[in-house]
């Protein structure tokens, strides 16, 4: 097999193979604590504990141990990920390349059909148990293809055919697919593709019935009902990182703390047998535990942000209505103002129910000159000056980087000029002409034409931006009502197709192992065809039979997309995936995401800049390696 260089990403997608060569550390430091521990005989020595070929993380500054990392999540959105869940490769830094992670070298077959790894040598699980290929095996045959437990993600069965594992000895294993899967090394550094490695056998095993004989017995003492439930609960989603206290990770923090129903603060300490050390030797993570406080809404967590109280913190308090109050209160809260950027997609994202149950409205939102009305009939300039403080650009949705092979300039800037004229012709048009006392057109039925827009209470500058381009629309003589509601609200009505319009933000990189939701109903983020998505994730079981086109990209996307062979035909199979979304125009958006403002307390160090929105990479977590910062003195 021939080794080629993993150059990818915005725009240069993930082939071929990458040996990478680790230097070995020199003998380093641990943690005090941990010393202490050593020298009472109640933990293995340093070398014991690392691998014998460590990964040496150089990010900047060699760090001191100590103190803790606080954060906020709101109760009902779930958490950041700081604790670094790790695969068997990761995104580099710079967001463009993978690299070693887990496995410390990783080959590519010629036609992207066999992946060969090797481990590092005396990896361990966070109880000092070996990881090896028997982990990953596990993984692969006794949850991934365990049809009792759940069905096989598409995104390990490229064109229908599933992979399987050959386990060479214990740290030598290769991932072998009947289809080229060009995209599964991007895939299996996201954080979705972890599942491949991320369920230790020798704790999670107990929740299969395969290998435990009094199953029924745990389930019953667990009270969880079945045997899925409790391997979901203990092992495999991601909330056992931060419920299950007994779960060994591979990750440099294991929870101690757990989140329950009422708790107002998650904790997480040092792994003392993490794998990553830094350049003179010495094991990470620096900071002992990570401290989570949960609160019950957005602006008490942005309280707590300018009082000083997180000390790193992107998620909820980072939109363009709270920067002017975060660069306010840096001196008084002691931190600065952390940027974060978007590869592409969109900051407002509207989408119109295609799969309305009111057949009037139905037939309405479906007409495609209905949509492109509502596009061009509002001034996205004046939005953004109003709403988002004058920072932004119109925008659709696609990568914004128009040097990369993926960008597509008219999914991206295809009807974004304001032209109220034409929007009034659109929909007069379509026999919208007749209208109430107030101006608002009558639909056929003669019930006047305004909706409802469900909007997440946790995106205030959301609600600003659709107030905005409510006037707008009243000229045009369309009207809206601002749904605010909660997340689980919003997401239950949209997933029951109950809503006329819902709002999200889109993010567009294309890179292997992201989504691209707005360019067909695929996930539960395409809110703008719930029922076909569900009709086409369930082979016809359940939803709604979509048109031929949306089937048509669907095909596009499970069968064209993985089996790509070279960079080169997995762009062009992505332009013709969003020429054809690009014809559709089932959603539209508002603006490029503005860059975006987090807090980072005074005297962190080595968080360095250039953090992106996207969940491919999942920054900080794996990519931005929170275990190499530290407390300056």
């Amino acid at each position: 097999m021939d080794k080629k260089t993993l150059a990818l990403a915005l725009g240069f997608g993930v082939w071929g193979a990458s040996q990478a060569t680790v230097t070995l550390a020199q003998q380093g430091g641990q943690a005090p604590e941990l010393g202490q521990l050593v020298e009472a005989g109640e933990l293995p020595p340093l070398e014991e504990r690392l691998p014998v070929d460590p990964e040496v993380v150089s990010i900047g500054d060699i760090g001191t141990y100590g103190g803790s990392l606080r954060f906020g999540v709101i109760a009902t959105k779930g958490f950041l990920e700081l604790h670094g869940m790790n695969g068997l490769v990761r995104w580099d830094i710079d967001q463009r390349t993978i690299v070693p992670n887990l496995a410390v070298e990783f080959e590519a077959s010629d036609d992207n059909r066999e992946f060969t790894f090797r481990l590092r040598d005396g990896l361990k699980w966070s109880d000092g148990h070996p990881f090896t290929s028997a982990d990953v095996a596990f993984n692969v045959n006794d949850i991934i293809l365990n049809s009792e437990f759940s069905e096989v993600e598409q995104m390990f069965a490229p064109g229908g055919s599933p992979l399987r594992i050959e386990v060479i000895d214990d740290l030598n294993f290769k991932i072998i697919f009947d289809n080229p899967h060009g995209d599964f090394l991007g895939i299996i550094a996201t954080r979705e593709g972890q599942m491949i490695n991320r369920s230790p056998k020798h704790y999670c095993s107990q929740f299969l019935p395969a290998y435990n004989d009094n199953i029924d017995e745990l389930v019953k003492a667990e009270n969880t009902g079945d045997w899925q439930t409790l391997l979901a609960n203990m092992c495999t989603e991601d909330t056992s990182y931060r419920t299950n206290t007994a779960r060994p990770v591979i990750n440099p923090w294991v929870v101690t703390v757990p989140e329950t129903g009422s708790a107002m603060q998650v904790v997480w300490e040092r792994n003392p047998y993490f794998w990553q050390v830094d350049e003179e030797g010495n094991q990470l993570p620096y900071i002992d535990r990570l401290e989570a406080q949960v609160f019950l809404e957005a602006e008490a967590m942005l309280l707590a942000a300018i009082g000083g109280q997180l000390d790193f913190q992107k998620e909820t308090i980072s939109n363009t209505i709270n920067r002017p109050v975060l660069a306010e209160n840096r001196d008084r809260g002691g931190y600065d103002l952390y940027e974060i950027g978007a590869p592409g997609g969109n900051y407002v994202w509207i989408m119109p129910n295609l799969n309305h149950q009111d057949q009037v409205i139905h037939e309405l939102i479906n007409q495609k000159d209905f949509r492109v009305a509502l596009s061009i009939g509002f001034d996205r300039n004046e939005v953004i000056q109003t709403a988002l403080l004058g920072v932004g650009e119109p925008w659709q949705t696609g990568p914004y980087d128009e040097t990369s092979p993926y960008y597509h300039e008219k999914i991206s800037k295809q009807y974004v000029e304001y032209d109220p004229d034409h929007a009034n012709q659109l929909l007069d048009g379509l026999g919208l002409t007749e209208r109430g006392p107030n101006g608002t057109r009558l639909m056929p039925d003669g019930r006047p034409a305004r909706f409802k827009v469900d909007i997440r209470s946790d995106f205030p500058y959301i609600i600003d931006v659709m107030s905005v381009i409510d006037e707008h629309w009243n000229r045009i003589g369309i009207d809206l009502d601002l749904n605010v509601m909660d997340s689980s609200l919003y997401k239950l009505r949209a997933d029951a197709a109950e809503h006329d319009f819902v709002i999200h933000t889109d993010e567009a990189s294309w890179l292997p192992g992201e989504v691209p939701s707005a360019l067909l109903p695929i996930d539960a983020s395409s809110r703008h065809a719930t029922q076909w998505r569900n009709w086409l994730l369930s082979d016809g079981a359940e939803g709604i039979e979509p048109p031929q086109h949306a089937k048509d990209r669907f095909h596009i996307w499970t069968e064209k997309v993985p089996t790509a062979s070279s960079p080169e035909e997995r762009a062009s199979i992505m332009h013709e995936l969003a020429d054809m979304a690009a014809d559709q125009f089932e959603s539209f958006g508002v603006s490029k995401y503005p860059s975006l403002y987090g807090v980072k307390k005074r005297g962190l160090m080595n968080v360095l800049p250039g953090m992106l929105i996207t969940d491919v990479t999942s920054s900080p977590n794996n990519v931005f390696l929170p275990q190499a910062w530290y407390w300056g003195k």
